[in-house]
């Protein structure tokens, strides 16, 4: 039992002595860097056009909404196209809907002239039967069997009609939906015509004015949000020899330190693993706390801290 209690103490005495050791062996730098944003979007005009509104909240305050209108483009020509592919498609629905009156209309006339065959064709045979008994000649016979051709006639010609209105509806549904895909295609160019904010975030190089002409592709502004920054810094190839010893690794906790004083934690997200040629330099991004980056402005320069794993 004593030799127990002598070998938990050794080993107690052994962590807390390597604890102590790694703790000397630890060196904290200090660097220099710079903050900016994570994750910039750039907002585009989608179309070219002259500017005719313009968002005079997001210009003041240099903010925006999810969703935000921030710039429209002179919708005029683009409503009016809208409005003439509106009033084309309801004439292409009135057209359908007449090609199915018309369907309706060849249906009835194939069921009356088929009814009027059949009467004809009862009529024929009787006569046939009466030719052939003497009782009536050639010439009403032949008058029989003319009548007959005639109404045979009707009734593929009834049926010819209403396979053509078939055919007619089939173009007009496919002419409706022509109708449809170019009324969305002019919806589409209105919305091209607005500038919108993706999400929540920090207008910059926003400087509309109501009346410049912009061209397709150019840029709006330049959106990023405010709890996604990050420091920019710069480590000698020689410090990094001992990147652990110095606490620069991936991962690792840093103190991001203000002009003022004010601390916001931060952690390695980067350590290049190629130096600069003439400086010998490595570059080393750390992706600050969302709590406290909002306070940092972008290109302000601070000081880091590397902190011991121990004593993060």
């Amino acid at each position: 039992m004593e030799n127990l209690k002598i070998c938990w103490l050794a080993l107690m005495l052994s962590i807390i002595s390597s604890t102590a050791i790694s703790e000397n062996n630890f060196q904290p730098i200090s660097l220099s860097g710079t903050v900016f944003a994570n994750n910039e979007t750039g907002l585009s005009y989608q179309t070219g056009g002259c500017i005719s509104e313009v968002s005079s909240q997001s210009l003041t305050t240099g903010k925006a909404a999810q969703g935000q209108v921030l710039v429209e483009l002179d919708d005029r020509n683009a409503i009016l196209a809208f409005k003439t592919a509106q009033a084309k498609l309801l004439d292409l629905e009135a057209s359908v809907e007449d090609s199915d009156f018309a369907i309706e209309v060849a249906k009835a006339d194939v069921g009356r002239v088929e009814e009027e065959f059949q009467f004809v064709e009862r009529e024929f045979e009787r006569t046939k039967v009466l030719f052939e008994r003497g009782l009536v000649n050639e010439t009403t016979f032949e008058a029989a069997e003319r009548r007959k051709l005639e109404t045979t006639f009707s009734v593929q010609r009834a049926k010819e009609a209403l396979g053509r209105s078939i055919s007619s509806k089939t173009r007009s549904l496919i002419a409706l939906d022509i109708g449809k895909l170019e009324l969305e295609g002019r919806q589409l160019d209105l919305d091209e015509l607005v500038v919108r904010s993706p999400h929540d975030g920090i207008l910059l190089e926003f400087e509309p004015n109501i009346g410049d002409c912009v061209s397709q592709g150019s840029l709006a502004a330049m959106l990023y949000r405010p709890e996604e920054k990050s420091v920019e810094t710069f480590i000698f190839v020689e410090q990094l020899v001992n990147a652990e010893e110095i606490g620069v690794a991936v991962g690792n906790l840093v103190n991001v330190i203000r002009t003022n004083g004010q601390i916001c934690r931060g952690i390695f997200s980067l350590v290049a693993t190629e130096a600069d040629l003439e400086s010998q330099n490595v570059k080393a991004i750390i992706d600050l706390d969302p709590t406290c980056a909002p306070s940092l402005f972008l290109n302000e320069a601070v000081k880091i801290e590397t902190v011991s794993e121990n004593n993060s």
